[in-house]
């Protein structure tokens, strides 16, 4: 099952994704929680400590991964990439546990006119 939550800011989005991962977990199912949150928060909400927190590298950090599974530089426009790249390992290697939840965070563009994050959003996505 997939579920992705949106709307607009500031209406709960984390807090329902971590009620909602932590309480599937702790039913015995396996899951991942993708924080594609520009502000990226939903491990403080899920209660990862701090000092694990600083253990996250955000998946759009590991260029040469995107590069590898996409087959576009990261942070350039006006490229062609795969829209279905090999993931299978990915919740196993980038994601911090707790709780029974794997936790992914895309992270977000450093800066405007930074590049396209496209190729990171096709990772993440599938």
């Amino acid at each position: 099952m997939k579920l992705a939550i949106s709307g607009k800011g500031g209406v709960g989005k984390s807090t329902l994704t971590a009620a909602l991962a932590l309480l599937m977990a702790r039913r015995g199912l396996r899951v991942l929680a993708v924080d594609a949150d520009p502000d990226a928060n939903l491990a403080t909400i899920l209660g990862v400590p701090e000092e694990k927190q600083r253990e996250i590298v955000p998946i759009a950090s590991h260029a040469d991964l995107i590069e590898e599974r996409t087959g576009a530089r990261v942070k350039e426009y006006g490229q062609i990439f795969k829209l279905n790249p090999e993931v299978s390992d990915i919740s196993d290697t980038y994601t911090v546990l707790h709780e029974g939840v794997a936790l992914l965070v895309l992270g977000a563009v450093s800066r405007g006119g930074g590049g396209c994050a496209c190729p990171e959003n096709v990772l993440i996505r599938k």
